[in-house]
C-alpha cells in the first residue's frame, strides 16, 4: 500500500475511508468503525477540514436520471499567462451548466464537464465557452458520457473493497418539484448536513425532507455522498489518462472496465463516445508510478488501446452535480405544458 503523508495517522485514514464510503455517515457510526468516541471522531473530521485535506462534502447525482446529457470538453489555451488562465477558468466555473472543472498540464490545459438537456443546448453552451476563451482558445474537443464509475479511494486504510458509484447516459427523467430542488440545493455541497439542518435551509418540514431524501436515494437519483479530498496533501499526484480504442467488442470493453475497477491506482472510470473512449482518474505517488500504470494498461490491452494522452491535474475548480437553473427550467416547462 502506498505510504500516505505523515500528517495522517491510522485513525484519520479510517475516518477518511468511512467518509469516502458514505459522507452522510453519522459521527457515532464513524466512531464505532474507527474505535474512538463520537467526540474524537467529530474533532478529527473538523481537523481534516481545517487542514484542507477535505474541502467539503458533495452529493453525486445521476444526471442521466435528471434527463440530462453529460459532455466532457477538453480545452487547450494559447497567448495566456497564469493570471489570465485563472480568471478565465473562474468564469467557466461560474457557468451554471458546468459541473466539474480541472486544470493541469499535458495534452490539454483544462477539462470541463457540461450538462445539457439537448444537443442544441450543448452546442449553445459550448459556443459560450469558446466565446469566453476568445483569442486564448487554441484547440478544443469533446466526448459524450455513456457511463461512469466513482471508485473508492483504495489507498485509504488499506481498502480492498470497492464501493462504486455509477452514473449513466440520459434517460427518462424522474419527476422533481420545487421541494426536491430545494433539498438538492442544500445537499449539493453540504452532504453531511443533518435532516434538521436541511429542513431549516430548504424551509421545509422535517418529515417532508426525510421522505423526499429517502425517495431520491431509492430511485438512484442520488448515487452517493463523497468528501472532496485534496490528494496532493496526502502525497499523491492526480493524472487523467485519456484512451482511444481501436475496434473493441462489448466483451473486451467489460474486461477493461473490470480490470480498472480493481486496480489500486484507478479511482474514476468514464466510458465516452467521441475523441476518446475512456477517461481514467489515476492517483500515484509520482510520475514514475504513473508510467508503471500506463505500461501495465498498454501491455494487458495492447489489442484495443490505440492512442493515449494524459494530463496531470493541479487544480480542481469545481465539482457539482446539481445544475439548478437547468432543472428549474425543466420544471417550469412541465408546468407550462400542464395548462
Amino acid at each position: 500500500m502506498p505510504k500516505i503523508a505523515p500528517i495522517l495517522d491510522e485513525k484519520d485514514r479510517k475516518i477518511l475511508a468511512a467518509l469516502d464510503d458514505n459522507a452522510r455517515s453519522s459521527d457515532s457510526a464513524i466512531a464505532k468503525h474507527v474505535g474512538v468516541s463520537k467526540q474524537v471522531a467529530n474533532y478529527r473530521i473538523q481537523k481534516l477540514c481545517e487542514k484542507g485535506i477535505i474541502s467539503n462534502f458533495y452529493t453525486i447525482l445521476n444526471a442521466g436520471k435528471l434527463g440530462l446529457y453529460s459532455y466532457y470538453v477538453f480545452l487547450q489555451f494559447e497567448k495566456i499567462n497564469k493570471e489570465q488562465e485563472k480568471n478565465l477558468l473562474n468564469q467557466i466555473k461560474n457557468l451554471e451548466y458546468v459541473g466539474w472543472l480541472v486544470s493541469g498540464m499535458g495534452r490539454w490545459d483544462a477539462v470541463a464537464l457540461i450538462f445539457a438537456d439537448s444537443i442544441s443546448n450543448f452546442d449553445r453552451f459550448l459556443n459560450e465557452i469558446i466565446s469566453l476563451c476568445g483569442e486564448h482558445m487554441h484547440e478544443y474537443n469533446f466526448t459524450t458520457l455513456v457511463s461512469a464509475e466513482h471508485i473508492s479511494y483504495k489507498f485509504l486504510a488499506g481498502k480492498k473493497d470497492v464501493n462504486n458509484v455509477k452514473q449513466t447516459e440520459k434517460d427518462l427523467p424522474l419527476e422533481l418539484d420545487k421541494n426536491d430542488i430545494a433539498i438538492l440545493e442544500v445537499l449539493s455541497q453540504q452532504a453531511r448536513f443533518s435532516v434538521v439542518d436541511i429542513a431549516k435551509k430548504a424551509k421545509l418540514p422535517i418529515h417532508v425532507v426525510t421522505y423526499r431524501l429517502k425517495n431520491m436515494v431509492k430511485k438512484r437519483l442520488i448515487e452517493g455522498f463523497k468528501p472532496k479530498i485534496n490528494i496532493n496533501k496526502l502525497g499523491y499526484q492526480w493524472h487523467l489518462l485519456l484512451l482511444q480504442f481501436q475496434k473493441a467488442d462489448e466483451q473486451q470493453r467489460k474486461r477493461f472496465i473490470t480490470f480498472c475497477e480493481n486496480h489500486q491506482k484507478i479511482y474514476y472510470i468514464a466510458h465516452t463516445i467521441g475523441c476518446y473512449n475512456f477517461m481514467l482518474d489515476i492517483h500515484v505517488k509520482d510520475t514514475e508510478e504513473f508510467k508503471d500504470v500506463l505500461l501495465e494498461l498498454k501491455e494487458k490491452f495492447s489489442d484495443i488501446i490505440k492512442i493515449y494522452e494524459s494530463l496531470i491535474v493541479f487544480d480542481e475548480y469545481k465539482i457539482s452535480y446539481f445544475p439548478k437553473e437547468l432543472l428549474e427550467v425543466k420544471i417550469n416547462k412541465k408546468k407550462g405544458n400542464d395548462y
